[in-house]
């Protein structure tokens, strides 16, 4: 290949690419301009979107000024997913457009472009060259000032450790080799999982982090840690540490938040087996934090064979935990066959918990069905052979060692609802159309009464659970997460 066609490829290969990082631009600010949904389906993605003039010109100014064969990026996790962020982040009544994104070495970095004289032009970058990911990416205004600060939980490369690192617009950007402004970390900090929450209620946030010591081949099982921080005074300050329950897999999730109607404090899970998890909630008084679940009371051990993730199941502002329990009646079947329900157990505060609500949920469909008030204490659930069939319940006594099939739950898919309607007719079958989501209908087929010859108080009890199917649709929700 001749010097001018080589010159030529390569100019056009740089162009694809930032094509390629102009169109990823676009559609993620799309989300910003609109709120979208990130199930939406790919033909919502691939209509054209209306873009402001604005923020075409900080997608032309990405295009512009990222490096050739960078492509924008997401962290693993954050409170908006988002590769474009605008916030004021100096505090001076101007947003500025926070970037991330890979850059030619497929190294993840930030990229903040200011708005000034009319023009987005790059302001600083904040990097970490060890790093292969960004896992946690957060930027809030901790101590109140009006600077913003960027919280960055970075995934090591290769034998390198993954570190929480700390950056603040209050701080001066330094000159790189290559001349570029850079953001400074002004805290670094050993890194498994971090997260913002206002514990102690000054009204200000405090950041916790979990770090462990130990995973080399020297200790066969590591340490866990929590420590809680302050940020004080432009720099992190330590306010408490707690030693964690060590074995687990890895913590991989905490929430900080109010945990009774008087309290706040800390919910942590983590993964101990192939589905099973752990879960711990601890209280913040007197300037530390106190396990209050498990305490090993009434046989609490805060370990559950199918994964669980606590949150506020009622809205009411309190976060609560999920109790997981096999279906009764069923404990000899294989984990493939088990159905597991959802106990949702608040804190009073005390010493006790107080059941708010109990769940079925089939993470195949993401369909919760809330426990009608009517089957609790006196119903079970089992996988069904029947087409579509995706849950069997059954009323159950267990004293009396009574049961008899009371309802099945059908996600049909909606090319084939037709068919199946058909057959349901020609069977005879009692069935009602909850609702349709997914490309799914969901239906549920009730048997209308008990068997003839159960006593009359079992008949009767078999009756009020069937009397629900007219308002079972409002106990199905459908989660697109």
């Amino acid at each position: 290949m001749d010097n001018g066609s080589y010159t030529r490829a390569k100019h056009r290969r740089g162009q694809i690419m930032r094509w390629g990082i102009l169109l990823c631009g676009i559609l993620i600010l799309l989300c910003l301009a609109t709120g979208c949904r990130y199930t939406a389906a790919p033909a919502d993605l691939l209509q054209k979107p209306a873009i402001a003039p604005e923020k075409q010109a900080i997608v032309q100014a990405i295009e512009e000024n990222l490096p050739a064969y960078s492509k924008l990026t997401l962290p693993l996790r954050e409170d908006h997913m988002e590769a474009i962020r605008l916030i004021d982040a100096d505090g001076d009544g101007t947003k500025e457009a926070v970037v991330s994104y890979y850059n030619e070495y497929s190294s993840p970095e930030l990229m903040v472009f200011k708005y000034t004289s009319g023009q987005w032009k790059p302001w600083v970058l904040v990097q970490q060259p060890l790093a292969r990911l960004i896992d946690w990416l957060k930027i809030e205004d901790l101590d109140k000032d009006g600077h913003m600060e960027i919280m960055i939980g970075w995934i090591g490369a290769f034998d390198s450790p993954n570190v929480l690192e700390i950056y603040s617009f209050n701080t001066k950007p330094v000159r790189g080799d290559t001349g570029k402004l850079i953001l400074k970390p002004v805290e670094t900090l050993p890194y498994s999982y971090g997260d913002t929450g206002d514990i102690n209620e000054d009204g200000r946030l405090e950041l916790a982090i979990l770090s462990e010591i130990g995973t080399s081949q020297e200790m066969a099982m590591p340490e866990y840690h929590l420590t809680l921080y302050n940020w004080k005074n432009g720099g992190m300050q330590e306010l408490y540490t707690e030693n964690l329950y060590n074995d687990v897999n890895n913590y991989d999730r905490l929430i900080i938040g109010r945990i009774s109607p008087r309290h706040r404090g800390i919910i942590l899970e983590a993964s101990t087996g192939a589905h099973s998890t752990y879960t711990a909630m601890y209280v913040w008084e007197r300037n530390k934090l106190r396990l209050v679940f498990p305490t090993g009371a009434k046989g609490q051990e805060g370990l559950s064979g199918t994964p669980t993730m606590s949150k506020d199941i009622n809205a009411d502002g309190i976060l609560e935990l999920s109790w997981a329990r096999e279906a009764p009646g069923y404990e000899d079947i294989s984990y493939a066959e088990s159905k597991w329900l959802n106990e949702w157990m608040q804190w009073d505060g005390k010493k006790g918990f107080e059941k708010i609500t109990e769940e079925f949920t089939d993470y195949r469909y993401g369909i919760q069905l809330r426990i009608p008030e009517q089957w609790i204490g006196r119903y079970t659930l089992h996988s069904s052979n029947e087409a579509h069939a995706f849950v069997a319940i059954d009323y159950w006594n267990e004293k009396l060692n009574m049961t008899s099939d009371l309802a099945t739950l059908y996600a049909v898919p909606l090319k084939q609802w037709e068919s199946v309607e058909s057959e349901w007719r020609q069977q005879g079958k009692s069935y009602r159309q909850l609702l349709k989501d997914s490309g799914n209908i969901f239906a549920v087929s009730f048997v209308k009464e008990a068997p003839a010859k159960w006593p009359e108080a079992e008949r009767q009890a078999f009756s009020e659970m069937a009397g629900v199917e007219a308002e079972l649709a409002s106990s199905l929700t459908i989660r697109n997460d």
